[in-house]
């Protein structure tokens, strides 16, 4: 069955390559993404027989993220399947030396955007009592190292977020996934590193949680590339 689903972060990395995968499937898609020089690109790489609704804008905008699942709903209807996949690092200031402003940026698009997007899509998922929500998260949420304090909080505070969510929804019909990604490389890192997973890696693990039987529910799921030791 075709599928109306709203992916994050679309322009590039995780996010492309889920819309890309998906669209191969036949489900109509709402894309956003910061660079709209980028989103172009996803776009381009889209099966042109589904229906497409896309929007460039920075998730930090709370204003044009309401409008983007207003305007995304009304042309393709409910949505089935959010999945937040954009994320960012624009630090690594020490614990004990906070970068206060990249800090706060951070928590916006890596906590605060998602629970906007999953607070707006949510009412329409419980009246139907059907709905998928995927949190791309990190394994930063998992273990503790150096220089990575503010994006791991910016992380784990969506981390607690989904495992509360996941509770309160239980028996509602809504499934909440949680995706656990080691190093991958993609633009998100300044330096290529080709030992890490692939963005295709991370996708095929996330449509295997997606599309399961409604008596089954892949609460988390944890991929790493096998040179990662943090477990």
């Amino acid at each position: 069955m075709t599928k109306h689903i709203l992916i994050t972060g679309a322009s590039s990395g995780i996010g492309q390559q889920m819309a890309i995968k998906l669209s191969s499937q036949g489900h109509n898609l709402s894309l956003c993404g910061r660079q709209q020089s980028k989103l172009n690109n996803t776009l381009e790489q889209l099966d042109n027989k589904i229906k497409i609704y896309s929007e460039s804008f920075c998730l930090s905008d709370q204003e044009n993220v309401s409008k983007f699942v207003t305007q995304a709903q009304e042309q393709l209807g409910d949505v089935n399947i959010l999945l937040n996949c954009a994320g960012l690092n624009s630090s690594r200031a020490l614990a004990s030396e906070p970068d206060w402003q990249q800090l706060q940026h951070m928590l916006d698009i890596n906590y605060l955007a998602p629970l906007r997007l999953i607070n707006a899509v949510l009412p329409n998922m419980r009246d139907k009592s059907s709905g998928t929500i995927l949190n791309i998260l990190s394994t930063t949420c998992l273990f503790a190292n150096p220089g990575t304090s503010q994006y791991s909080a910016s992380k784990s505070a969506l981390d607690m977020h989904t495992k509360v969510l996941r509770k309160e929804l239980h028996g509602s019909g809504v499934k909440v996934l949680s995706l656990y990604p080691g190093g991958v490389n993609t633009d998100f890192r300044a330096v290529d590193k080709q030992e890490y997973l692939r963005a295709e890696d991370v996708a095929e693990a996330a449509l295997s949680m997606l599309f399961t039987a409604n008596n089954s529910h892949i609460h988390e799921l944890v991929i790493r590339p096998e040179i990662e030791l943090n477990f």
